[in-house]
C-alpha cells in the first residue's frame, strides 16, 4: 500500500499524548500538528496532529516526514511555535 502524500502547513512539533503542544523536538514519540492539505480523510486546511513520526527529529520546511500511513510535506512552520522555539533555544529550520 502507497502512502498518501499530504501537505502539512502551519506545523508545529508536539509530544505523543501531551497536552502542551510546544514540547521541544527532543521528546520520545514526536507528533505534528497542522492545517493538513490533501488528506484523504481530511477537507483541506483542516487541523490535525498527525500519528508519531518515523525518523529524524530535526525538521524544517520543504522535508517530508514519515509516519506510519501518511507521507507530510512541512510547508510554513506555525509562527507562534518559531517564536517559542527561539526563546527557548531550540532551532527550527525554515
Amino acid at each position: 500500500m502507497r502512502k498518501p502524500k499530504v501537505v502539512l502547513k502551519n506545523w508545529f512539533v508536539q509530544g505523543h499524548g501531551r497536552n502542551d503542544p510546544y514540547k521541544p523536538p527532543e521528546v520520545v514519540r514526536v507528533c505534528l500538528g497542522g492545517d493538513a492539505v490533501g488528506h484523504p480523510r481530511f477537507k483541506d486546511g483542516h487541523p490535525i496532529t498527525t500519528s508519531p513520526i518515523i525518523g529524524p527529529v530535526s525538521l524544517r520546511d520543504g522535508m517530508i516526514v514519515q509516519t506510519a500511513n501518511t507521507q507530510y510535506m512541512l510547508d510554513g512552520v506555525c509562527p507562534r511555535y518559531k517564536a517559542w522555539c527561539d526563546a527557548n533555544s531550540y532551532s527550527v529550520g525554515t
